[in-house]
Parts: structure tokens; sequence; C-alpha cells
């Protein structure tokens, strides 16, 4: 049977026809699809450095106590978020400077960072430094100012920025590589004293069954105050929000005790703040 050339170009309009019908409902599909997710923003993304016990990653989940403030926090915003911890602090700082994330985990204040940083009023961490000592020396020791430390026996990391004044008191240094070296010298009464992060080096002693055998004196070395402070060119469409309740939550949770219960549950004890 002969075929007409008006036959063959009828049924072609028809299959092109079809063809065009086809791609255009994929195309009207992909556009609701990207139109659905445009109302859904990407997490809130929140970066620090690895540091015990405010923020370790296991083989399942990252938990700490800054993990679990942060948790607090964004559940009653109702924000959805993301942490990820970087070893590299200077990685953090340019992926803050070019505004690729949202919130930095634990920074000192420095006036430099607020060109790219935004602190809160609040913070629940204090960083400090305090002597430990041999539970077999209760009572022995007494410090409010470094000489009253004279002519005793303490411990320190080889150039590590206690503080100035630190290296020239009136008592003798002994000096190691690391800082868990010191833990061993005061468990062998090496050492008199040695300083230490306190939050790091209890949750240490909790893990290995020695909070009641390595005590610390109570008036720090040196304590400064760490913030969760905000990136200033993050284009989040939470931030305004984050930033509007972080110091109210923070404030609240001081108040009822809930930053309290945290500390105890990775320490034992809430640390001293003075």
């Amino acid at each position: 049977m002969l075929v007409t050339l008006n036959q063959c170009v009828s049924e072609l309009r028809v299959d092109l026809k079809a063809h065009q019908e086809i791609v255009l409902q994929l195309l009207l599909a992909i556009l609701i699809l990207a139109c659905s997710r445009a109302g859904f923003a990407e997490p809130f993304l929140i970066v620090g450095t690895p540091e015990e016990p405010f923020k370790m990653e296991t083989s399942e989940s990252i938990q700490g106590i800054d993990v679990d403030v942060i948790s607090e926090v964004m559940a009653q915003l109702g924000v959805e978020y993301d942490i990820q911890l970087i070893a590299s602090g200077a990685r953090i700082i340019r992926e803050a400077q070019q505004g690729r994330i949202d919130m930095v985990l634990s920074f000192s204040f420095k006036e430099p960072r607020t060109d790219y940083l935004v602190y809160p009023e609040q913070s629940y961490k204090d960083v400090s430094w305090n002597f430990f000592y041999h539970e077999d020396n209760f009572g022995r020791f007494h410090y409010d100012q470094l000489s009253d430390l004279k002519g005793l026996k303490v411990g320190a990391v080889n150039a590590w920025a206690y503080t100035p004044e630190f290296w020239h008191a009136p008592f003798k240094i002994e000096e190691v590589s690391k800082h868990t070296l010191l833990l061993d010298m005061l468990l062998h009464k090496r050492i008199d004293l040695a300083p230490m992060n306190l939050v790091e080096t209890r949750y240490r002693l909790k893990q290995r069954g020695l909070s009641n055998t390595l005590l610390y004196l109570p008036t720090p070395l040196i304590s400064r105050p760490y913030f969760n402070a905000f990136v200033k060119f993050s284009k989040h469409p939470m931030m305004k929000r984050v930033q509007a309740g972080y110091d109210q939550i923070i404030r609240q949770m001081r108040e009822d005790g809930r930053i309290n219960e945290i500390y105890s549950a990775y320490l034992g004890e809430v640390p001293t703040r003075e």
C-alpha cells in the first residue's frame, strides 16, 4: 500500500505534538519541584574544632557540651541546623570570611574578628586554667597570686602561653612536651602543681575514674569567656531569627539550671565560675 505525502506529514505532526507535550510536562514538573524547594532553606550550618568535652565526633554522631546547648537553642527557635567539625581553625575563619557558614562555635573575643563575626552578649563557657594537685596535698596550697606558690615544683608544657608572668614566677618549673604527661607526674607526686584546662582535665579525670585523686585550686591562673558567634556575611534566611533569640535562650538556660545540668552530665560537677 502506498502512503501519500500528506499522510506522512500528518503523522509526523501528530508525533511531534506528542513529544512536545511530554517535554512540557517534564519541564512543568521540574519547575514545580524547584519552586517547592525554594521554600525550604538549607540547614543552619554551625562549625567548630574538635574539643573535649565540648564537641567530639564519634562513629555515630557529634556530641558534647556545646552540641547539647546548641541543640536546646535551635529546638526552641524551630530552626533546622547542622554541626560540622573542622580540625583547622584557620580554615573555619576562611569559611566565615567568605560567608559559607552561619555560626562558629567557641571563639574568644578579638577585635579583628568583628570584621566577619557578630558576637552575642551571652556566654555559657569560660576557658579557665587552674592549678591541679594530688589529693594527698589537700589544704597544703593557697593561691591568689603567683608569689603564693614560691618554692613549689610546678609542671608546665614547653613554651605554652599560660601568662607572661607565669614563666618568671618564683617557683621551680618542670617542663614537659604535653599536658597528659603532667597528669602522670601529679599522680606520682613528682610535682606539686600543674596548670591545666579546667573542664578538659576534669572530663579526662572522670573518664579515668580519677576525679577524687587529682583536685584543683579554685582561683584560675587565667580565665576568659568564649562565644558561639554569628557569621556576618551569612545569607541564611533564619539568621535574624537565631540572632534575635539566642541571648534570651542562653540566659534562661543559665538561670533555670539547664546549663549546669549539661556540664554535670559530662563532668560530674559544675565547673567553678568566679
